[in-house]
Order: C-alpha cells, then structure tokens, then sequence
C-alpha cells in the first residue's frame, strides 16, 4: 500500500539539490537537514529550530559568525549571521569602519556588503526555509568563485525578521499537514485562521515599521542596517500572483525623492534575476504591480540610505503543494526560488561591485548637492507644551541618524512661536539629508494617482508637533537631557497633571489602580502660586489630597513623584481656591472611574486594528485588555465591562438578539468605541426610539443608465476613488470630552472612504474635517469634495450610556500618536459626556 500514496517527503528535497552543481560543498560543515532531522520543504520550519541549526552552522564553520541584536515581544533572539572568509571574520569591525568610510571617500578595495532579509511577514515562509539553505552554501562551497566572493565581501543575513509570526505560522502549517499533500486552494491548511502568521506579536505589520520604529524588531534592525550600511538589501516575500515578482516596481509610481540612478542599478542587478529564473524555467515579472514609494518598507528605506532594497515575491503555498491558476506549485519550489534570487543577488552584486561602491559614495554627494538647492536651510519642530511627545519624535530621528539641535532663541515662522528648551533645529545640511526630507515633508502632487500602501506619512504632523521650514539656520546649542522635575510637596491639598502630556494617560491609570480619587476638569482653570497664575486646560487631573483614603495616600503620593521624576509635569497646590475659572471643589470637576474594557477580535475583525488597540491598552495604558472573539460575544456578561471597543471590520454576521442586548448594555451605561467599519455597523443599531422604523429611500439614477468608460482605465479609476492613506485637516471643539487636551485643529491619518451618517444634535461632532482638508497624499477629487466640513468624530448619548463614532483609526500603526488620545478620551472620559438635548 505504501506505493499508493504520494507522501510529503515527495515534495521535498536535500539542501545540495538547491544549489548550484558547482557548489563544491564540503560536507564536514552540517547540512541543514543533519540537524533538523527532515529535509527543507518537507514542513515549516519554527523559529527555534531556524536559530538552533544556525548556531551549530556558526559553531561549526570559521566563515560564520552569529549574534543576537534584540528580542521580539515573545522574547525570541533577533539574530545576525555575519559570513565572509576565516581571514575576515577576525577583522570585522576594522573592515566596518573601512566600508563606512568609504561612503565619503572612495575607495575601490574597501569590502562590499549585501543584507539578505527574510519572511518579515511570518506566513510567507519560504523565504526563512530558504535562509539556512542559502548560509549552508556560503559556510560549505569551497568552489572558486565563493571564495573570491567572501575574501572581498560581508554577507548580512537576517534570517527571520519577523520570529513571532514566523513560529505561529509554522505551528499552523504544521499542524494542518496531512500525509498526503492538500493541494485544493480551499483546504484548510491553505486558508488560516484569524489573525494569520503574517504579523508580529500585536499583530502589527513589520514591514511598515522600518520609518516609524515602533517595535523592538524594528529598532534593532535599524541600528544593525546604520552600523553596516550595505549596497545590496533583500527583501523575501510571497504573494497572492502566479509569477514571481522582483523589483524595480513601476518606475512612475517610485518615489520622487528616489534617485534615478537607483532605479538604474536595480535595473541591472534584476538582469541576474531574470537569468537565473529563465534558467529554471520560472514564470516572473517585473516593473508590474508593486511600487517604491513608502519608505516605511524594507525594500524601499535602503533606497532614501544610499543602498538598493530589493523586493522578491514568490507565489504563496501554504502548504507541501498548492493548485496555481497556472500549474501546481510546491513548498519547495518556493524555497528553491528565494535561493535563486538569493543568489543572483550575491552574484550581480560581485560582478557589480564597483557600480554598487560608486553608486553609495554618489547617493551622499547627491544628497548634499540637493540640500544645497532646497531653498531653506533647516526645519525647527516645538513640543506644543509636552515635551515626551517631541522626544518620542526625536528619538526616531536619532535611530535613523538625523542630526538635530536645541534651538537657543526665540523665532516665529509660518505664524508660529519656537522658544528655547521646547523646540529642535533639523538643519539640512547633514549626511541624512534624504532621510530627513522623506520623513519632514507633504506633497499632493504626484506622477501616478496609484499607490501600493500609504501616500503620506509626515511625522511631525503623525505626533501633532508644530514645525516649520526656515530660511536661515538659527542659533542652536547642543541638546541635553530635559531636567528632572522638582520633588512634590507632600503637604499640598491638591496636585494637577495638564492632559497634553503624551504620559498623562498611563500615569491615570496607574493612580486608579493605586485607587486614588482623580478629578477631571471640565472647565479652563488657574492656580496661583509664587510665580504667578498657572492656567490649565480641560481635561487636566486633579488630584485632592483631603478626600484620598488615609491607607492608599502613601502609595498615590510615590505614583505622582515616580512619574514627576520620569518627566510627567505634576503641579502642587496649596489651596483649592482657583485664581480664575472654578474652584478645585465645584462640579465642574467631574470623577474619573476605573474601566474595563472589551476588544472585540477574531475572525470579521480587521487584524491589524485590533493589534493596534491591544498595543495602546497593554504598551501604553498598562491596561489588562480583555480580547474576546467575536464569534463570543453573544456568551460574554456586557455588564461586566465598561467599554465595548469595536474596530474596523465586517459585522454584517451579528444576529438581532446580540444587536439588541449591546443597545440594551448602552442605554444602561455602556460605552461603545466604533472605528470605520464598525461605526458604519453601529449605525444600524436602534438605540433611539424611532430609529429602526425609518426607511432607507432608494437611490436610483434617474436615467436608469450607467456612463459608459474604457475597460482599460478601470485601475486609474480604481485609484482616483481609493484613499491609500492621506493627512488631512480637522477642526475641533476642545471643550468636548473627546477633545480634551487638544487645541482647535489637529492633523489626522484618513485611510479608507467612510463616512460617518451625520448626528441630528448639534453638540455631538468633536472632530470635523475642514473645508480644504488635504494638507499631504493623494485624496481624488470626488472623495475629498464628499468629506468637506464632514464629521470625522461623533460622540452621542443613547439612555445612560454613549456610541463613540471614529471615521478613521486613531490608532494607525502605533505611531500615529498625536490623534491616540481621541481614543483614549473615550476610554476616560467618555462617561463625562452630558445630555445635550435642546428643549423644544
């Protein structure tokens, strides 16, 4: 009977059978499958396994050494494997310094350096099945031209960019392996579960982490990428096409700020790929599809750095064997293709060598020929009265070394103030000039209307931090640390924490879970003290010392001076009489209550939107976040949470009974937190009297007809009604509990086309976009003339509770932080939110 079957061993094949015929390996170095126990694409491999095989490799082989540059959210090594010859390897850091060095000055013999990066996406896994296979023949091949390769070049492998992702992949594919290969596209094993392997541990994309460098993986490649600077950077994915991708993208939609010369250089080394691929008779394509625009991605940042990233796409299989529209597909022939172009990158790197040198020592020159042409010399940037905000930002500048200065006397530009110790000089003239621009400036006019992920992304206005371009660089002094705050005094009978800060809200919920009593003001006040009146705005705590219960004041006392020594501005007050505004003790200081909230996940949510709120409760609140599926809702007590946070998704699949019980929750006291998708949802619910016996007229064209249009613009068409992601302009009411810590306007990430049904109550829209809302990215004519003066926020009171209305996500990617506190203020705030109904 064993002949009947076609076992998954079929599919796979030795390590040797992947590579070249004249590899000339040398078998006392251990062979993958020697270690693992099986061969490469007979299953995933997990990332425990990947880091034990390389070790021994490491162990084993003079021409490999390992380290580990950080840890992933699960605690997983983030490793570096560094391969050149014996002799190399014991002057690395002498050979670094040369290759540095040699992007200022030239120099021919300095070494060459090519990173390979693989599955920063977890479930697109053949790239890191690939990687062992591809450091075995550098550590194994003794043939001539390997030799001459390490004797003159630093190979980079990062063999898992993603370890989190990449291990709960593998566990699913391993685990839905049958016997006998699954090939029908709808098996199980070929469709996995929410959230998928493809994200990291808060289901957060990495490969758009590479500017903004939200998590540890981010920021330790980051430093290893700046320590190295290579020519040649890989990039190894899957994808959804039947043909195998390399780069260029489409060369209309690379970014403006990229050089020519670089799409020229991928153009040359994408030539290697092309041979190797016919070679093996491998459907592919090129300058299709995919573009170079974000440089948020591990493809396009080395293009802004002096390097070329290079993206490779093979055709996804989730399992041994896959049925394509062209052909079945098999997981080692996924392997075998990133080992192709693995090492066709290493070979038109070698026969390029010097094309590639030139080309990174002429990015810097360009770069400092084009600071001379900007038309302004430097960029300030202010810390609009929270300085941990701007340091956050700063923080992201010094990873990816941009040069920055304290700025030492007062300027105003662009009808703004800049005072010293609260604002940051960025001259442009600097080695990471490029970097700076790409990461500083708005633009709304492009070359294509088509963009493969966001068109905008401008950090200043991502913190909600005034900037502005200068003519001329101004006096700056070098920065230093800000000062630790003063100590408290314990005598006080008041102390006040202003709402601006970026730490206000953990330090909240760090005095609730003290079970201190915390007042928030719902009115503008001020105190007086030695130096004057100090003012402070809604939403600033306040914290009375006389109604604190006598056994928790200790420990609420030592939470308010660790965060002042943190750098959390906590003022004391010796008095509850206000110099203007009520008085510390009136009504108007509302009380702030412990939450509990409940993230609806699972399967109908969207993947990353959940991760980015489980980040911003568990990171940055210090919340337990209770996740529940949403296939669990319907068991789940509502009266046991405060907060019912739902964010974008289809919810289309919730029954009536379910509907009905959340109306019931919220009429009761309940706060439910909608974003896009889930904020069109929430609008179906009847939680006004009346709302559900209202009928939806038809919209019906009154011809009847349908304008004809060419077959062949549907993509432009397509593009000009799609909003990839854009920043826009908003206005605000700062008195409204949402709004609380603001000022009037606020920039704001808009991705995606909802539009929120407007409120019938006049005092219900917080947030609004402007009237000519654009401000950076691609937004079509017709999408932005739909959401002119449109509510982009709407807060309502059905009954005892509130329906917290988001048009887009606050959150974006975790680094959108300068609207993060809309959403937190209806966590804290959002039971402060009044009847507002006019009589009649």
């Amino acid at each position: 009977m064993i002949g009947l079957f076609l076992s998954v061993t079929a599919f796979a094949m030795t390590s040797a059978q992947y590579l070249p015929a004249d590899a000339e390996l040398d078998h006392s170095i251990p062979s993958p499958e020697s270690v693992l126990g099986w061969q490469p694409g007979e299953q995933r491999i997990d990332h425990g396994t990947l880091v034990r095989y390389l070790y021994t490799l490491a162990e084993k082989s003079d021409r490999v050494s390992i380290k580990v540059t950080g840890y992933t959210h699960e605690h997983r090594p983030l490793l570096q494997l560094i391969i050149s010859s014996r002799e190399n390897q014991t002057k690395l850091e002498t050979l670094r310094q040369t290759h540095l060095q040699a992007t200022e000055t030239k120099n021919p013999d300095a070494p060459l350096v090519v990173w390979l990066g693989y599955s920063v996406h977890g479930n697109e896994a053949s790239g890191s099945n690939a990687a062992p296979i591809v450091a075995w023949y550098l550590a194994a091949s003794r043939s001539e031209y390997v030799k001459k390769l390490l004797a003159n070049t630093i190979i980079i492998i990062d063999p898992s960019l993603n370890p989190d992702g990449l291990n709960r992949f593998a566990s699913w594919s391993n685990a839905n392996r049958s016997r006998n290969p699954v090939a029908d596209r709808d098996g199980r094993i070929h469709n996995e579960d929410w959230p998928n392997g493809r994200t990291n541990h808060y289901l957060f994309d990495l490969n758009r982490d590479w500017l903004p460098l939200v998590h540890p993986e981010s920021r330790a490649r980051i430093t290893e990428f700046h320590r190295w600077l290579p020519q040649v950077i890989t990039d190894h994915h899957e994808t959804g096409y039947d043909g195998f991708f390399f780069q260029p993208g489409v060369p209309t939609r690379q970014h403006p700020l990229t050089t020519q010369s670089n799409l020229d250089m991928t153009r040359a080394l994408a030539r290697y790929h092309a041979r190797s691929l016919d070679d093996a008779g491998v459907m592919y394509f090129t300058e299709d599809a995919y573009d170079d625009f974000y440089y948020g991605k591990g493809s396009t940042y080395p293009d802004i750095n002096g390097g070329i990233g290079i993206l490779f796409e093979q055709p996804r299989v989730n399992g041994p064997l896959i049925n394509r529209k062209s052909g079945p597909l098999t997981f080692a022939q996924a392997i075998h293709n990133h080992v192709r172009t693995s090492l066709s990158t290493l070979k038109g790197a070698w026969e390029l060598r010097q094309e590639l040198k030139n080309y990174q020592y002429q990015f810097f020159q360009t770069m400092q020929q084009r600071s001379a042409k900007a038309g302004f010399q430097a960029w300030v940037i202010g810390d609009d009265d929270d300085p941990a905000r701007a340091r956050e930002l700063l923080s992201v500048f010094e990873q990816h070394q941009v040069q920055y200065r304290a700025l030492s006397k007062e300027i105003k530009a662009d009808g703004l103030v800049f005072s010293p110790g609260h604002a940051w000089v960025i001259p442009v003239k600097q080695r990471q000039f490029g970097v700076a621009q790409a990461m500083l400036e708005t633009r709304t006019d492009f070359e294509d209307d088509t963009f493969y992920d966001v068109s905008a992304w401008s950090l200043p206005l991502a913190y909600n931090l005034p900037y502005a371009r200068l003519a001329r660089v101004p006096a700056t002094t070098q920065d230093s640390k800000p000062a630790r705050s003063h100590e408290l005094a314990t005598d006080a009978v008041a102390w006040i924490i202003p709402w601006r800060q970026l730490q206000a809200p953990a330090l909240l919920e760090d005095l609730l879970e003290a079970g201190a009593r915390v007042r928030v003001g719902t009115r503008p006040f001020g105190t007086g003290g030695t130096s004057g009146e100090r003012k402070f705005r809604e939403g600033s705590l306040v914290i009375l010392a006389g109604i604190q219960d006598e056994d928790k004041s200790a420990e609420i006392f030592a939470t308010l001076q660790e965060a002042s020594v943190h750098g959390v501005a906590v003022h004391s007050s010796n008095t509850h009489l206000s110099e203007s505004g009520p008085d510390l003790g009136t009504i108007h200081f509302k009380p702030v209550v412990r939450i509990k909230p409940l993230l609806v996940s699972g399967e109908g949510t969207r993947a990353y939107d959940v991760g980015e709120a489980w980040h911003q409760l568990d990171q940055r609140l210090g919340l337990a976040p209770v996740l529940v599926s949403l296939t669990r809702l319907s068991k789940i007590r509502l009266q046991d949470y405060t907060h019912l946070l739902m964010v974008d998704g289809n919810y289309a699949s919730m029954n009536d009974d379910l509907k009905k019980r959340i109306v019931a929750w919220v009429r009761t006291g309940g706060i439910l937190v909608t974003t896009q998708g889930a904020a069109t949802w929430a609008e179906s619910l009847c939680l006004t009297t009346g709302d559900c016996d209202k009928t939806q007229e038809e919209d019906l064209n009154e011809s009847g007809e349908v304008e004809p249009m060419s077959y062949a613009d549907f993509d432009n068409e397509k593009a000009r009604l799609t909003i990839g992601g854009a920043i826009v302009s908003t206005r605000l009411d700062p008195t409204h509990p949402i709004a609380f810590g603001y000022r009037e306007k606020l920039p704001l990430f808009r991705r995606g086309t909802t539009l929120l049904k407007a409120s019938e109550n006049p005092f219900a829209t917080p947030v609004r976009y402007s009237s000519s809302p654009l401000i950076s990215g691609y937004i079509g004519p017709e999408r932005l003339a739909e959401m002119s003066n449109q509510p982009a926020v709407i807060a309502e009171r059905h009954g005892a509770g509130l329906l917290v209305r988001f048009a887009n996500n606050p959150l974006f990617r975790g680094f959108w932080r300068g609207t993060e506190r809309l959403w937190v203020n209806a966590l804290y705030f959002g039971s402060l939110v009044e009847k507002t109904n006019l009589p009649e």
